[in-house]
């Protein structure tokens, strides 16, 4: 039994230090720009194999395991809360090599591994992302430089009779993927892993997949580009950007802000948003919209016509017949402050810094782009020199046929169950690293509306 606990242990750091070469070339291949060299093709042929070969000793290997260990998975649990109590990190692989799905639960000092079989668990993840709502996979496993492809479609020509055929060709481009690392640490109290029942499909099949998900919705569908972020960025904020002070070449290429209104018409939507994206030529097979709950919410309760019978805008889900995916990264608050000047009963108000403390500041108000003044209005009790902490809300609506927001997880996905950090409050953090890429194939399948025109 030690024997083959040792095996499985080397088989996963030979697995992951296969994709780390593998990773390694391809990143010395997007820095130099340039495709790999003979030598390096051969050695990334010979580790991809070699990778196919481990995973189906890992599927081996497990498989035994769990036949002669069937408490396995108590086993694991065990070891977590074991670790735990004494201070020590557990870390959790989860590998996805063709027909092998397994997780490693191994003691992080070099303590024996305990294999598992693990099914489905990106499909929790994929079930929390927009990729469900449009029936697309969400890659796992993937390795080196792995292509994004692009298809144009070819154009048909008609020809009189003994008139030649121009040439029609079918492009496909090469767009390689870029994959950074991402982490999510995510505390959870020493009780509630103590006690949890389940704690190994609690972490696979809810902790994971909604950290993930969450991280790449603000990735994807982000205003702003995610903080440290090379490639990671979504087309949402390429929009944003092309409309700030210094939009770069890449930004250029996206189309400008669609203004509707705070509460937007079904006609507004439907033909500056969705008939705009399928002008271009896109198919529109995969589209989607993103907004906030908040904004389906209120979208849910608005007639598509004024008069007549009485149709919400959104029925079943969808709006314009279209999908909706809610994420609440679809809303830019933005915090000023002003003071107040009171004289002869009028109340006026200017623009201020903010407080050094707190108990500077008198009210606290929230406003849409055009009732600032409306809400600053209808306080009571306001005396000279107040100050008002006002958060002006924005909410946005895009639009995107995600076909073209091809995305993938690289490697294997890494959890660390840290008993340290957060030992001060009685709470274990759980840390994943992933390596994750997305890329916008055609700028023009993606809109966004900015929901700042007033409402007549």
């Amino acid at each position: 039994m030690k024997k083959n606990t040792v095996n499985v242990r080397e088989l996963v750091e030979k697995y992951q230090s296969n994709c780390e070469r593998i990773n390694a070339i391809a990143d010395a291949c997007e820095q130099e720009q340039r495709e790999r060299t003979e030598a390096e093709t051969k050695e990334y042929e010979a580790l991809a194999r070699e990778n196919q070969l481990l995973s189906m000793k890992l599927q081996a290997a497990t498989a035994e395991h769990l036949r002669e260990n069937p408490n396995a998975v108590a086993d694991a649990e065990k070891l977590i809360r074991e670790n735990v109590a004494a201070g020590r990190k557990t870390e959790i692989t989860l590998i996805r090599e063709g027909e092998f799905a397994g997780m490693m639960v191994a003691d992080a000092n070099n303590g024996g591994i305990i294999p598992l079989s693990v099914q489905d668990f990106i499909k929790p993840l994929v079930e929390g992302f927009i990729l469900n709502k449009v029936g697309l996979p969400m890659p796992t496993g993937l390795v080196g430089d792995f292509v994004w492809p692009i298809y144009d479609l070819a154009e048909a020509s008609i020809a009189g009779e003994g008139v030649a055929l121009s040439d029609s060709k079918i492009n496909l481009s090469k767009l390689t993927a870029s994959p950074e690392r991402i982490g999510i640490a995510i505390p959870v109290t020493s009780q509630a892993v103590n006690q949890s029942a389940g704690l190994i499909e609690t972490l696979v099949k809810q902790v994971m997949p909604q950290a993930v998900a969450q991280l790449l919705n603000k990735i994807v569908f982000g205003l702003n580009k995610v903080t440290g972020a090379t490639n990671l960025i979504g087309p949402f904020a390429h929009i944003i950007a092309k409309g700030g002070e210094s939009p770069t070449t890449e930004d250029q290429r996206y189309a400008d802000k669609v203004a509707i209104h705070e509460t937007p018409a079904f006609a507004e939507l439907n033909a500056k948003m969705k008939a705009k994206v399928l002008e271009t030529g896109i198919e529109g097979a995969h589209l989607c919209w993103v907004m906030t709950k908040s904004m389906q919410a209120i979208l849910e309760g608005t007639p598509i016509n004024a008069n007549g019978i009485y149709v919400p805008m959104v029925q079943d889900g969808k709006l314009c017949g279209l999908p909706i995916h809610t994420s609440n990264v679809m809303r830019k608050s933005v915090v000023t402050y002003k003071k107040a000047t009171v004289s002869q009963g009028t109340t006026t108000w200017a623009a201020c810094d903010k407080p050094a403390q707190a108990s500077g500041i008198h009210f606290h108000v929230t406003c849409t782009p055009n009732n600032e003044a409306a809400v600053l209005g209808a306080l009571t009790g306001v005396s000279n020199n107040n100050v008002a902490e006002i958060t002006t809300v924005t909410e946005y609506i895009g639009l995107g046929d995600w076909g073209y927001q091809p995305m993938g997880l690289f490697n294997s996905l890494r959890f660390v169950v840290d008993p340290f950090s957060q030992a001060r409050k009685d709470a274990v953090d759980f840390v994943l690293n992933c390596d994750y890429a997305t890329k916008t194939l055609r700028p023009e399948a993606f809109l966004l509306g900015e929901a700042s025109v007033a409402n007549a």
